[in-house]
């Protein structure tokens, strides 16, 4: 039982409450019943504000092996108002918590530091080990999954090899590489792995900081059989201290590649948000304009000049809606197109594409921008036309490949291009002649 202050600003009142961590990670509570007098009216006026605004209640307390709970961000989801006999009004508080924090005492001293982070949704056969100027790394989940288990029973953990000179900065390099871990392993799984619980331990204490989190979901193109996790693992750690490209948004590449998908229209824009940001996010201003800003801005006047002549024939009412319209448009003459970038990024970063044929991108490409502009593809697609399924592979595909280069990775993966199948990046170049 954790006893303390439950407040709202200025606003406090004595409360107990039970807590505990429930198998997906979320914080639980059973506040016992708060006497409802002038000093905690303020709970009831917050609860029934008729404003849709989420308020956040701080609830700091301490139980009676010394174990230490705070948090600023608890949250009502009921409040409970009974009325027993000679005990005038109670209020309970049925509580959730975005991010809370438990310290506790060690029975030992841990003289090593160690990090770890609790994942949903991890699927693994042993335990994937490393070792780094931080120290030894070690990631595992169960090999078994099943889709309604939101259960928070992965992990991975960074532990120092000898006492660290600074432990704060210890500290956070270590979370920086496996948020980047995290994060790579995520893409080879086709699915964000969540975080619920961080563990902290150094010293004689414990610090559990503990977010809430929606449920986890299994990935449906997984990159890696959850049986050869050990070859982007190495990678994924290997690449947060000595990156092959410097890259610019890739957790941001690889939140959109992993996102849930139910349709394949949704994985088709999915898979191709995650592309179109890597490409943009990198290419260099040449590679994104086909001529210098300078150069073109002489041309863009010439053919402004042009359009205007020709609008003098025109109403006054039409010539004026069209030149505001055509000037705006004009900029983009002097942008590449998203498949030249494509081609131009690839070649800087020596990006594979062997096997990728370039109509197939751009059929890939359009059929995209169907689903964006009109929500779907078949609307007017011919039989001649590739099922949307094959688009997806093919973009995916890619984006599969540019990830890859930018971490580092070489080895077989999972390819679903032409029907799921073990592949190798990089990919064998064929030989003059050779037809397999």
């Amino acid at each position: 039982m954790f006893s303390g202050i439950f407040s709202l600003g200025t606003d406090a009142v004595e409360a107990s409450a039970i807590i505990h961590i429930d198998s997906s990670g979320e914080l639980v509570f059973k506040f016992s019943s708060i006497p409802y007098k002038a000093q905690s009216d303020f709970i009831s006026a917050a609860w029934h504000d008729p404003s849709s605004d989420v308020v956040h209640f701080s609830f700091k307390a301490v139980a009676e092996d010394g174990a230490r709970f705070e948090t600023d961000h608890l949250f009502f989801s009921g409040l409970g108002m009974t009325s027993p006999e000679d005990a005038g009004t109670l209020l309970t508080p049925e509580a959730r918590c975005a991010k809370g924090t438990l310290r506790y005492a060690l029975k030992e001293p841990f003289p090593l530091p160690a990090l770890r982070m609790r994942l949903k949704g991890f699927r693994n056969f042993g335990s994937l080990h490393a070792e780094c100027a931080l120290g030894r790394l070690e990631m595992n989940g169960p090999h078994e999954i099943d889709d309604e288990d939101d259960a928070a029973d992965g992990w991975l953990v960074v532990q120092a090899a000898e006492p660290p000179p600074d432990d704060a900065l210890w500290h956070d390099e270590s979370e920086k590489l496996l948020e980047h871990v995290r994060r790579i392993m995520s893409f080879a799984t086709a699915s964000l792995l969540r975080v619920p619980i961080i563990e902290y331990i150094a010293g004689s204490e414990s610090e559990v900081t503990v977010w809430f989190q929606t449920r986890q979901r299994s990935g449906v193109m997984p990159v890696f059989h959850f049986l050869a996790h050990d070859a982007i693992f190495a990678a994924a750690v290997g690449s947060y201290f000595s990156p092959p490209i410097v890259v610019k948004h890739l957790f941001f590449a690889i939140e959109w590649f992993a996102m849930e998908g139910t349709y394949n229209e949704i994985r088709l824009v999915n898979a191709m948000t995650a592309l179109e940001n890597l490409i943009d996010s990198n290419v260099e201003p040449s590679e994104a304009l086909i001529l210098p800003r300078a150069q073109f801005e002489k041309i863009r006047r010439v053919l402004l000049s042009v359009i205007r002549t020709c609008l003098g024939k025109w109403t006054a009412a039409l010539a004026n809606d069209a030149s505001l319209e055509l000037k705006e448009k004009l900029a983009d003459l002097n942008r590449r197109s998203l498949l030249r970038k494509l081609e131009l990024l690839a070649a800087r970063w020596k990006v594979p594409l062997d096997g990728i044929d370039p109509a197939s991108l751009k059929a890939a490409k359009q059929a995209r921008d169907k689903v964006v502009h009109r929500g779907q593809y078949y609307e007017d697609a011919r039989e001649t036309d590739a099922d949307l399924w094959t688009h997806v592979t093919i973009i995916r595909e890619v984006a599969v490949r540019f990830l890859f280069t930018a971490i580092g990775y070489e080895g077989r993966y999972i390819s679903h291009v032409g029907g799921y199948h073990d592949a190798v990046f990089p990919p064998a170049v064929k030989s003059a002649g050779e037809t397999h």
